[in-house]
């Protein structure tokens, strides 16, 4: 697997909160390129602001 899908991967499993074992989440965080993983989880945050942002403005008509 490539180092951005590992990356990928980490910041997913991190971001819904199911690792597993603790060796596990060590393995998939050491397995990625940090640069790639910090990159990752700030696009998720920034979506997910966009996505509430997107929907409050929806509601609010």
């Amino acid at each position: 697997m490539s180092r951005f899908l590992r990356s990928l991967r980490a910041v997913l499993w991190a971001a819904i909160g199911l690792g597993g074992r603790r060796t596990d989440a060590d393995q998939r965080v050491d397995s990625g390129s940090l640069p790639i993983i910090l990159l990752l989880a700030f696009l998720l945050v920034l979506g997910l602001i966009g996505g509430l942002i997107f929907v409050v403005r929806l509601v609010a008509g």
